[in-house]
């Protein structure tokens, strides 16, 4: 403002002063009620939707169902023999269980060979008691040759059993086992062989065969990876293989390795006949994947003749019917968390129930159709089988003292799993 009067210099930065007091003035908030609402009504809220809740399954899974003749041949013997495990089945969304036979005709078995065959109608009662899916990929799958393998599949088809292990066509492929909220939880199932090489069977394709090794280890994981790039949310490996009456080899759970580095969230491995104890595996991508090394006998005629006042095994565990280890069986409890923002660490938790197998052969030894029951092992009313088991230095004791074990500290039978990552 150099060269204007003093005067008007005075005048000019006055005004230009009180401009400024009235425009602070105006710009002050107005202590009326109008003027809130005005002011509110002019920012719009941004409603943020809530993330989606993650959706739980619980999947069961347990060993082998076998018809062993004549005690367990007939379908209201194998029916009448899961009725105990009911309440436990009911609390899971999927219950599954290695169906370990042949299904047509009784009269195409020779009695004197070890061979397994059970009629459409005894797998119509393992139905009818809660299970919902079962693995025809065992050892015994091709026992009645091609008809009898044919048979199981479509039986279980008829039945609508989510059947894994075989097929017409793609044997390795998934099949759902639970599904909540447009989430799939799959099973993939295997044999590591058969028992029964006639044409018809093995060499058809129908029957999902890894054997354990480099090839076999691979086609393992290229099923698993197939599953979840097919839209399985998770997916759990069951396969048959190990040693009959030992723990499980090492063969085997380098497959079990195999699948869970493929992406496999749970692996559940039977046909020894008796347990062995839960393992988990580390994965390379940081998952912890449980590993059931072998989850036993889930009904069957074996140890008839065992109590807790004889030893837990003879010096041969090949003496079946004085084996007590085959009368405890595993079913793996396992908590599926199906949220894609959850990364792949789909196993919320895992555990397991030990199921023990009544049989009364032991009191009527001239009954041909004893009573027999699979029912959840109680700690203290089978105390005795327990630390007679227990004490046997070569058995898998390790399970009674793991904290897997649910009903370990009084558990209700159809608790859930509670270890976690």
């Amino acid at each position: 403002m150099r060269g204007v009067p003093e005067d008007r210099r005075v005048r000019y930065v006055s005004t230009l002063l009180g401009l400024w007091l009235a425009a602070c003035a105006s710009a002050a908030p107005q202590e009326t009620p109008h003027a809130t609402v005005a002011i509110a009504a002019a920012v719009p809220v941004i409603q943020t939707p809530p993330a989606p809740l993650p959706s739980y399954v619980r999947v069961l899974v347990g060993g082998d169902l076998l018809p062993h003749r004549p005690q367990l041949l007939s379908p209201e013997s194998i029916g009448a023999s899961l009725v105990p495990l009911r309440p436990l089945f009911r609390s899971a969304d999927a219950v599954v269980a290695n169906y370990e036979t042949a299904t047509g005709e009784i009269s195409g078995i020779d009695p004197s060979t070890l061979s397994l065959a059970a009629t459409p109608a005894w797998m119509k009662a393992v139905r009818g008691e809660d299970v919902t899916a079962i693995t025809l990929a065992n050892n015994h799958a091709c026992d009645l040759g091609g008809p009898g393998l044919s048979a199981s599949i479509e039986t279980a088809g008829a039945l609508g059993f989510a059947a894994m292990g075989a097929a017409r066509e793609e044997p390795f492929a998934a099949r759902t086992l639970a599904e909540r909220d447009g989430h799939r939880v799959c099973g993939v199932a295997w044999t590591t062989f058969v028992n029964d090489h006639r044409p018809g069977c093995e060499t058809t394709g129908r029957v999902a065969l890894a054997k354990p090794s480099r090839e076999g280890r691979l086609r393992v994981a290229k099923a698993v990876a197939d599953a979840i790039q097919g839209g399985c949310d998770a997916v759990i490996a069951i396969f048959h293989g190990g040693e009959e009456y030992a723990p499980q080899t090492r063969g085997m759970l380098a497959m079990a390795r195999a699948a869970a580095e493929a992406g496999a969230d749970a692996v559940v491995i039977h046909h020894p006949h008796v347990v062995s104890p839960l393992e988990v595996m580390t994965t390379e991508d940081g998952r912890h994947v449980p590993v059931f090394a072998s989850v036993g006998n889930l009904v069957s005629n074996q140890g008839e003749s065992w109590t807790p006042a004889l030893p837990a095994t003879q010096a041969d565990r090949r003496i079946v019917y004085l084996n007590g280890w085959t009368r405890l069986g595993m079913l793996a409890d396992l908590e599926l968390r199906l949220d894609p923002q959850a990364g792949r660490q789909r196993v919320a938790a895992w555990g397991y129930h030990l199921v023990l197998t009544d049989n009364d052969h032991v009191l009527d030894k001239s009954n041909p159709h004893p009573r027999i029951e699979a029912r959840v092992l109680d700690r203290d009313e089978d105390r005795a089988v327990v630390d007679k088991l227990a004490r046997d230095a070569g058995g898998p004791r390790a399970v009674f003292d793991d904290p897997c074990w649910i009903e370990r500290d009084g558990a209700d039978a159809t608790a859930g799993p509670s270890c976690l990552p």
